[in-house]
């Protein structure tokens, strides 16, 4: 069971459950939509994912105020010769896919764009309007939804039905979740490494009682999509609630560590793999 457990600690430490989270949320939207993807589509998806996460991490890593306060940021900053290593193999990858497969050249320019739309912000509020930080979460919340769905979205044949609409807001509404609790939790480390987040706008009291906000906010429009939507699209809403409900659960939890509620909270967006029985 240790043994096991290192190996996820491993795997958490290179992102690799988030990429698995990615994966499952794009096959939530292919299977909204019933629109098949492509193997190519699928590890196109979990490198570039990957790349966003690791390129992240190693330049916390690098630009931390002093030796990094968490075990993912020492981990980047001890091996990071051989991460921009595999980063720079890994990119090569990514543009040999989009060179050579015809397939996933029509989905180049939407990404450019999308990146554009989600990263002009970010870099705005890193170097210019600093007081912009704390739409930071929220800005990456929309990011990861929009990066998850848009394949299945541009590859589908016919009109997008509008409760993809709908679901997606509830998807970015829990991502959103997801990292409004990581910042409460890394409150302190991210002050000791100087990083830009909501907690350097917010107090605790106040961003928990953000996060009791938006907790019932998620609950209120799960409802009435519940009520709303045709039952087709029950079991997409039901899995998002479950995967919030862990998240809520977890929150108020006082027998987890940090570290616990951080690998439960990200695996739980496994999840939607589920589907695959459906």
């Amino acid at each position: 069971m240790k043994e096991l457990a290192q190996v996820y600690r491993n795997l958490n430490l290179l992102s690799i459950d988030v990429v698995c989270g990615s994966l499952a949320g794009m096959y939530l939207f292919a299977h909204l939509l019933r629109t098949p993807l492509s193997k190519e589509v699928y590890l196109l998806l979990a490198l570039v994912v990957w790349l966003i996460y690791t390129l992240d991490h190693l330049l916390d890593a690098r630009y931390a105020n002093n030796i990094p306060s968490t075990a993912r940021h020492a981990f980047h900053l001890k091996y990071s010769k051989v991460l921009w290593g595999m980063v720079f193999l890994v990119s090569s990858v990514v543009l040999s896919l989009l060179i050579l497969c015809d397939g996933l050249q029509v989905l180049i320019l939407p990404g450019i764009l999308a990146g554009i739309v989600i990263a002009l912000p970010l870099l705005i509020s890193q170097f210019w309007l600093k007081k912009l930080s704390f739409l930071k979460e929220l800005i990456i919340a929309i990011g990861y939804v929009v990066g998850i769905s848009q394949a299945p979205i541009i590859m589908h044949n016919g009109l997008i039905p509008q409760e993809t609409y709908y679901i997606a807001g509830l998807y970015t509404l829990v991502a959103y979740v997801n990292l409004l609790m990581l910042s409460f939790a890394d409150k302190e480390t991210d002050k000791n490494d100087g990083f830009e987040a909501i907690t350097t706008w917010l107090n605790a009291a106040n961003l928990k009682a953000l996060i009791n906000g938006i907790f019932l906010i998620t609950c209120l429009l799960a409802l009435v999509l519940f009520v709303f939507l045709r039952s087709y699209f029950h079991i997409y809403t039901s899995l998002l609630l479950l995967i919030f409900m862990i998240h809520l659960r977890l929150f108020y939890s006082k027998n987890r560590s940090i570290y616990q509620k951080r690998l439960l909270t990200e695996a739980s967006f496994v999840l939607p793999a589920l589907l695959v029985f459906f």
